[in-house]
């Protein structure tokens, strides 16, 4: 079957989105060859305009007709998802609108659905509307009427839905207070990197963290100034990992109270002794203000690195832990690990 060929599309002065105008049919000047099966499409884009143009037009979802060459309808939602007065979608084509790295994937569907009966295509693509860019599903199938091929395009644009399930993810795996990573989202990694030890021998060194005499600053300037503290000392180790070495995927988490973790994969122990001892002289540094105040605070750091005794990360963390307990017990303010830092 010859394509449709479009030689001329006037767009008469429109009146609303359901007028004469508003769809496309009527317009072409088709070349002999496709003309039959022009007539036959016409009949039935016709038939579809008298029973259900204002039907078609107040759907609350985004709706094209569209042939190999280009829109013949767009209802009200899709002229407003993509910015266009009513009937100036005609004879565009939905690639004008697919942003350059989708191109070819909704190419490729469109085209199949063309082609194909009882074809239907779902994909996602980032739209182009003005300046802006929406990530839309397009679902797409080729209409059951005769003549020429003709797709219809749903449109949903699902750009706020993927935010508001990366927002819903976030605070699935984030410690509301201090914004780092929570005990579960740090168990499941770490296990992972437990795992990638045992399968392969990839080093992977923990760091067990706990601020000093930390019921002394609630006791002292109350639960909001636990807190602050709480704050500044996450903020102050999320600015350090950028900077450490031989790890470009450490990852900090809060696993309770003022508990807290650094994973450090890819890093022999004797490295994730030095860099805990050079975060926490930065910590030793930090000054923290609450209102009028201001106070400082240390950290005790205990560290232990993968070996042939470890078989889970459970198991690495409580070894990380008794090397906290003996930096606590021997005065505070230090890191301690299997060797000497």
């Amino acid at each position: 079957m010859e394509a449709l060929q479009i030689k001329q599309l006037e767009v008469a002065e429109v009146r609303g989105s359901t007028d004469h105008d508003a769809f496309g049919w009527d317009d072409f000047t088709l070349d002999e060859g496709g003309a039959a099966d022009a007539r036959l499409t016409q009949t039935a884009l016709s038939g579809a305009r008298e029973l259900m143009g204002v039907a078609l037009d107040v759907l609350p979802i985004a709706l094209l007709f569209h042939s190999a060459q280009g829109v013949l309808f767009s209802n009200g939602i899709a002229n407003q998802l993509l910015e266009s007065e009513p009937g100036a979608l005609i004879g565009q084509h939905l690639l004008d609108f697919v942003g350059p790295d989708d191109l070819p994937l909704v190419s490729e569907a469109l085209s199949e659905a063309l082609a194909r009966h009882d074809h239907k295509t779902s994909v996602e693509a980032l739209l182009r509307v003005a300046r802006a860019e929406r990530l839309c599903r397009l679902t797409i199938v080729r209409l059951p009427w005769p003549g020429t091929p003709l797709a219809q395009v749903v449109i949903h644009d699902i750009t706020d839905q993927k935010r508001a399930e990366a927002s819903l993810r976030r605070l699935t795996i984030v410690d509301e207070l201090t914004g780092a990573y929570n005990r579960r989202h740090a168990f499941y990694e770490g296990s992972l990197y437990v795992d990638a030890y045992l399968h392969d021998g990839s080093p992977f060194s923990l760091a067990a963290l706990d601020i000093d005499h930390f019921k002394s600053i609630n006791d002292g300037f109350g639960h909001a100034g636990g807190d602050c503290a709480l704050m500044h000392f996450a903020a102050a180790c999320h600015a350090f990992l950028p900077t450490m070495r031989k790890s470009d995927s450490a990852m900090f988490a809060r696993i309770g109270g003022e508990e807290f973790v650094l994973l450090m994969p890819g890093m022999a122990e004797s490295c994730a002794l030095a860099e805990s001892e050079r975060l926490r002289r930065q910590i030793q540094q930090l000054e923290v203000r609450h209102g009028e105040q201001s106070f400082r605070m240390t950290v005790s750091i205990g560290v232990a690195a993968m070996s042939k005794g470890v078989r889970s990360f459970e198991d690495l963390l409580a070894r990380a832990d008794g090397n906290l307990y003996r930096a606590k017990h021997a005065g505070r303010n230090r890191v301690v690990g299997g060797m000497s830092c």
